[in-house]
């Protein structure tokens, strides 16, 4: 398991280094070829780059233990650095849809022989990243979520140069604000899901996925459970799931608590993949104190 984590993080840091150098020679192309929709390129690249660096952030933060001051450890960073990003990455999306509409108003021509030649080069390193990660997709959502950013942008690649052809033989520049447009519409629901995936986060919802009727549901059926209260599902991080909850055990349970928390712990991380679970056993319902009163969820008993 060790030698697979340090091939993981080995291949992470090559795609990550590969994905910003795309993002450079697309910008600098962009801005060199006068080609709105290879700078919109560089910047959906630059979606890419921040995936694995989260993904990276995720693996190194997992090897950092707790400590006195950060008990649940480090794992926020990883969300709050994606809320930041993904506000950034929409602040640009603004700023490239302003200039596409008035290239709209006003076409510039664009060096369509080198913008090719760009965007073949990031369409290369693009399927060079797939082919690196493709075996870990399976082993981490993470990793998965991050080939399937690459995997967009390979065909939004496709698209530039198949606009870069289509301008070079026609001389069509209003293709390129138009692509562009579609680039960044693209970026923008991006990173509109991931600031309300953070966002969602930050507020301590119920991760993704995750009903709570069906974890109290799941929780009752546990031989000796007569009631669950006090239930809370949140995350830490995008892979860190976490709950706390009373359950009310007959006397049968009670001679052995260690079968009933030890079911239930299975249970939430089978069914659930619910690895961090603070569970609390009672005879007697505790009804009588301020948290409890105020959390019986009513809406799934």
């Amino acid at each position: 398991m060790h030698n697979e984590e340090k091939d993981l993080r080995r291949r992470l840091w090559i795609a990550f280094s590969l994905t910003m150098l795309t993002f450079f020679a697309e910008l600098v192309g962009g801005l060199w070829t006068g080609s709105l929709a290879l700078l919109s390129d560089s910047f959906h690249v630059l979606t890419d780059a921040l995936s694995l660096v989260l993904t990276l952030v995720a693996v190194y933060l997992a090897m950092l233990p707790p400590s006195d001051r950060h008990t649940f450890g480090l794992h926020r960073l990883e969300i709050f650095a994606a809320a930041f990003n993904a506000g950034s990455l929409l602040v640009i999306c603004f700023w490239i849809g302003w200039e596409a509409i008035e290239r709209f108003i006003q076409p510039k021509p664009v060096l369509t022989k080198e913008m090719l030649f760009i965007a073949t080069f990031g369409l290369v390193v693009n399927i060079f990243v797939i082919l690196l990660l493709h075996s870990y997709t399976r082993q981490s959502l993470n990793v998965k979520s991050a080939v399937l950013h690459v995997i967009g942008d390979t065909f939004s690649s496709l698209g530039v140069i198949f606009a870069g052809f289509i301008m070079a033989l026609t001389k069509w520049f209003w293709l390129d604000p138009t692509l562009s447009l579609l680039i960044v519409a693209i970026i923008g629901c991006n990173a509109i899901k991931v600031t309300k995936e953070a966002l969602h986060i930050l507020m301590e919802g119920v991760p993704w996925g995750i009903e709570t009727r069906s974890v109290y549901e799941a929780l009752m059926s546990l031989p000796s459970v007569k009631q669950v209260h006090d239930l809370h599902i949140w995350s830490l991080c995008s892979n860190c799931r976490c709950l706390s909850a009373h359950l009310v055990i007959d006397d049968k349970g009670m001679k052995d608590p260690s079968q009933v928390l030890n079911g239930a712990q299975e249970l939430l991380r089978t069914k659930f993949q619910i690895n961090h679970a603070t569970l609390q056993l009672e005879t007697n319902e505790c009804s009588s104190h301020y948290l409890c009163e105020n959390h019986h969820h009513q809406n799934v008993q």
